[in-house]
């Protein structure tokens, strides 16, 4: 089995576009994302993105259960970080904590310093999720595991360490539910921010605690 249900999808197709407002906002601050004064606008950008993976990491598919962070595939800091790409739209998605503290800050472009940006996923040694079918690279089988079908697969999966214990048993907890319709619209009123947040929360610990 390829993928779980239909909000994984395999690839981003659109990107953020930067408003000139917000372009010249990140110029006059130095394109440095570490600055408070940009902090509207990569919420804007998480948001996006968010919306357009289906609350879906980037690199585990499954769905967020924790903080949503930005990803930089190529990182903006570091020995071999590219700060231009720092607020480059095609360079960002989002992914859970898990996928973004094993990631780290590795730069897998081809070469490292490439300039201007590739458009093609040849140019990166993991998952590209802007380029690449994630699933022509990797597959879940039986819904309890990672295999790799590529070597850019294997990478991916080493790189996130997708073979770790904490993720494939979050893996098998959301097969419990995921294709369920009923269990996935109660999901979707709580993503939708309504006032039985809470009330949802305890339904689901009660049945999956």
């Amino acid at each position: 089995m390829a993928k779980l249900s239909k909000r994984q999808t395999p690839k981003i197709d659109n990107k953020y576009t930067l408003a000139r407002v917000d372009y010249n906002e990140i110029k006059k601050y130095n394109f440095n994302w570490e600055d408070k004064h940009l902090d509207d606008i990569k919420g804007r950008i998480r948001m996006f993105y968010k919306e357009q993976q289906n609350n879906i990491c980037a690199f585990c598919k499954l769905p967020f259960r924790d903080d949503i962070h930005i990803e930089h595939m190529v990182p903006k800091g570091g020995k071999y970080g590219m700060p231009m790409y720092a607020f480059y739209t095609l360079n960002l998605c989002v992914c859970c904590k898990h996928c973004n503290s094993k990631k780290s800050t590795n730069n897998d472009m081809v070469p490292w310093n490439r300039i201007p940006y590739p458009h093609d996923g040849q140019y990166f040694k993991i998952i590209h999720p802007h380029f690449d079918n994630y699933f022509d690279h990797i597959q879940i089988v039986d819904k309890t595991r990672y295999v790799a079908k590529t070597l850019k697969g294997y990478k991916t999966i080493n790189r996130c360490k997708l073979y770790d214990p904490v993720i494939l048993e979050v893996l098998a907890e959301t097969t419990k539910y995921q294709e369920d319709p009923l269990i996935q619209g109660v999901l979707r009123m709580r993503e939708l921010g309504t006032n039985f947040k809470a009330t949802i929360d305890r339904f689901f610990d009660k049945i999956f605690g």
